[in-house]
């Protein structure tokens, strides 16, 4: 399923999920990959199988690029183009309204930016891309995936 505004296909993986912070120590055999920074493991099986383990952990759906795809973790970060007439300083209060917050501006391009859910939820971020599409002057809407890079 592509969501609008994003430029790339999506699914969700079934068989997978992603701990954001300490991985339980139950859960270590299952372990497919992980990132350092942030600190982020991607874990095989059902969820629903292994809750009561994961009672206090960030835990996220994991997401496959493509049919036969990387597989991809979302960080809650977002990445927004506008035309580049557009200054994101400008729109500060539109972004604000749709429910976000500016995490990192770029010098190199004042009408792009990385923004985050005002909550912080990565679930709020994800449900919210339509709204920022929505906004004028919007050419991509892209969340940030983490994916393992392929050894060639």
């Amino acid at each position: 399923m592509k969501a609008e505004g994003v430029s790339h296909d999506y699914s969700c993986e079934t068989n997978c999920f992603a701990i954001h912070g300490p991985l339980p120590q139950a859960l270590t055999a299952s372990v497919l990959f992980s990132f350092d920074n942030p600190d982020i493991t991607v874990c095989r099986g059902d969820i629903s199988t292994v809750s009561t383990i994961l009672a206090d952990c960030t835990v996220t759906p994991v997401y496959r690029l493509g049919q036969n795809g990387p597989l991809g973790v979302p960080t809650g970060r977002v990445f927004i183009r506008f035309q580049s007439s557009v200054r994101v300083s400008e729109r500060r209060d539109e972004l604000y309204a749709c429910g976000f917050t500016i995490q990192e501006t770029l010098s190199y391009a004042p009408h792009a930016v990385w923004v985050q859910s005002t909550d912080g939820k990565i679930a709020t971020a994800l449900n919210s891309l339509e709204k920022l599409h929505s906004l004028r002057d919007v050419m991509l809407v892209e969340p940030q995936m983490l994916m393992r890079r392929e050894q060639r």
